[in-house]
This record gives C-alpha cells, sequence and structure tokens, in this order.
C-alpha cells in the first residue's frame, strides 16, 4: 500500500497545526490567519503593469494590452496571472506540483484574490486544466484542481471538472521549446459540457508559453464558447 494518502495527511495537519499562527515562510507570529507575514509576502513578486491579454508586462502605461498582443491577440479573451514565476513563489509552485505541498495552494491563492475579485463579468465556470489519468494516478492530485476549488469558494463560481478531459498522455512540458509545447499537446485535449458555456476560466497553477491554455482555448471555441479566461498563479516572463 503507497505511504502517499498518508503524507498528505500529515501535512495537511501539521499545516492546521501551524498555519494559523506562524507565517509559512520565515515562522514568525502572526495576529490572524493568513499563512505569510507582509514581509514575505511582498517577496512574491506581482506583475508590474500586467496585460490583459497575455499576463506579461506592459510596457505602455496607459494601455490595457500590449503592443505584441494588439498585432498578434492569442486565443484566450483574457489571461489573469498575478505573481512572477521567480524566487519564492517559484520554489511554493514546484513543492505544490511535485512534492504533495498542497497547502501552498491555499497560500498562493490569497495573495491572487483581488484581481481576480475586481475582474468582470465573471465566467460561468471555472475549468481545472486536466491530467490524463496515468499522471492523475501517479501523482495523485491535481494542483488546477486544488486552486480551483478554492476559488470557487471564495468566489462564489461553480467548478466543473468533469467538461475538459486529457486524451492521451503526454510528455511533460518541462525543458521544451515554445514550438515543440504546441506540437505536444495538439489535439490531447476533450470537451464535453452538462451545460452549454459561454464564458469560462480555464485554472492552472503556471503559464509558460501559453500552449495549452491555447489548444484547450481552441476546443472550447470549436464547441461554442464565447469567451475563454485564464486564470493562473504565475506567469513565466517572455524572454
Amino acid at each position: 500500500m503507497s505511504g502517499r494518502p498518508v503524507r498528505r495527511q500529515l501535512a495537511a495537519f501539521v499545516n492546521y497545526l501551524l498555519a494559523p499562527g506562524l507565517c509559512l515562510a520565515c515562522g514568525c507570529e502572526l495576529d490572524n490567519a493568513e499563512s505569510l507575514c507582509d514581509c514575505c509576502s511582498e517577496r512574491l513578486g506581482r506583475v508590474p503593469n500586467p496585460c490583459s491579454y497575455c499576463g506579461q508586462p506592459n510596457p505602455v502605461v496607459t494601455g490595457r494590452i500590449c503592443p505584441a498582443c494588439l498585432q498578434n491577440p492569442p486565443r484566450w479573451q483574457r489571461m489573469i496571472a498575478p505573481l512572477q514565476y521567480i524566487g519564492l513563489t517559484r520554489d511554493y509552485l514546484q513543492q505544490l506540483k511535485y512534492f504533495e505541498a498542497i497547502h501552498l495552494a491555499k497560500t498562493l491563492c490569497r495573495q491572487c484574490l483581488d484581481p481576480l475579485r475586481q475582474s468582470w463579468p465573471r465566467p460561468e465556470a471555472l475549468l481545472p486544466v486536466p491530467l490524463h489519468r496515468e499522471r492523475l494516478l501517479e501523482r495523485g492530485y491535481n494542483q488546477a484542481d486544488e486552486i480551483a476549488r478554492i476559488w470557487s469558494r471564495e468566489l462564489a463560481i461553480p467548478v466543473d471538472r468533469k467538461a475538459l478531459t486529457r486524451t492521451r498522455a503526454t510528455p511533460s512540458q518541462s525543458g521544451l521549446s515554445a514550438g515543440q509545447r504546441e506540437l505536444n499537446v495538439r489535439r490531447a485535449f476533450g470537451y464535453q459540457p452538462k451545460h452549454e458555456y459561454r464564458h469560462v476560466a480555464l485554472v492552472d497553477d503556471i503559464v509558460t508559453t501559453g500552449s495549452t491554455v491555447n489548444e484547450i482555448t481552441r476546443a472550447l471555441h470549436r464547441a461554442g464558447v464565447d469567451y475563454v479566461e485564464v486564470w493562473a498563479l504565475a506567469r513565466v516572463y517572455r524572454r
């Protein structure tokens, strides 16, 4: 019998005992139920003046859309990914994704709530980016599911975990170029919702090149979804 469920329960119990009173990053005492103190929260770098299309820093101070997206807009209609994938944010996301530190999902999700609350109109449903069943069995959880569950509770938006499926197992995207990532996920997703959505938000942990959400958006638009948002915790900067 695998020890994975026991380790997850133990980690959750330790977090339950410590998080209400201690900062997870530096260990200082807290007066409230937040899991990061103000100083450590500032170490989670925010994307400055993000473009509402691609989530990258927008060099145009007065515009919501960066020059690159004005010339070549993405398939999706809006992206909200408030944190930079560097430093403490990167450390926490790697722990969440690969080392079962599921309690960090709540820590990071709280840091991203303000721009999500300010976004309007709200999507009809949150659609977590799915894992293939083999990867899900191997890992034991889908971090996008955990993120969507927290945001659903905070924002009163339902989660639809069954609308999207990963129809084939694909190699990990880590280490692949943008072109290789695009080919890797080509036709790797299916969409069969129980409701006819017109406005949804795809939920994931990190947006790197955008190839995964681009391919999913393609499937959603083919099925009649008009407006697709991408909600993620962090964005990798364009090089």
